[in-house]
Parts: C-alpha cells; structure tokens; sequence
C-alpha cells in the first residue's frame, strides 16, 4: 500500500513509517497532498498534528472535498475520547499518540488491510 505522511518530523516519526510498512512518502505540506489528491498514489493520507500550524480538521475536510475515497490517520495528542468527539464525521480511520511508534503504524496498517479485505 501506498502512504503519505503530512508532517515536518521525518526522524521523529521514522519508527512509525516503518510500522506502516508499503511505499512511504513525507509532504512537508497539506497543499503539496492536497494538489495531487484527486488522482493520488496512496490509499493512505497521515496528517500530522503536531505539526506548528496544521489544522488536522480543516485538512481532512479539505482533503474530503478533493477526494474522498482516502482514508485517513491522524496523529495527535488528544486522548481517544476527546479525539473521537472531535473528529466526528471527518472518517478519520484512527488516531495515533504524538510520537508513534513502529507498533502504532503496525496496527493503523492493519486497520487499513481490513478495511480493503486483505487482513
């Protein structure tokens, strides 16, 4: 599978791309994905949270609007019922904490295979 991941912290989240497994790619900005999302090359859009100035709803409503077959993980610091309530409606596949590790990119994979019918 093929993965975009959102962010400006490429060492920080090396271990959790590897988790992910597939063909992964770094976009400094939501626009660069944004720009190629109609007709993108990933099943699988990361957005990084914690990255200074990136509204992850604004993106993923965006991102909706562009193409709405892309699932979607965000990676925050909100608990998982704060998040949940937050992103409500957005279809956000799953959150992941701040500083994911290989096994939270494991497991968001995983989710991603069940959802296409190969997991």
């Amino acid at each position: 599978m093929q993965v975009v991941i959102v962010t400006e912290r490429n060492e920080a989240l090396h271990e959790f791309a590897q988790g992910l497994g597939g063909d992964v790619e770094w976009a400094k900005s939501a626009e660069d994905v944004l720009g190629r999302a109609k007709t993108p090359p990933w099943q699988l859009v990361v957005v990084d949270a914690m990255t200074p100035g990136m509204d992850y709803k604004t993106f993923v409503l965006d991102l909706l609007r562009v193409n709405a077959m892309l699932n979607t993980v965000v990676i925050t610091d909100m608990g998982e019922e704060a998040f949940h309530e937050d992103s409500e409606g957005l279809g956000v596949l799953c959150a992941v904490p701040a500083n994911p590790k290989w096994d939270d990119g494991a497991k968001a994979m995983n989710l991603l295979c069940v959802l296409y019918g190969m997991g």
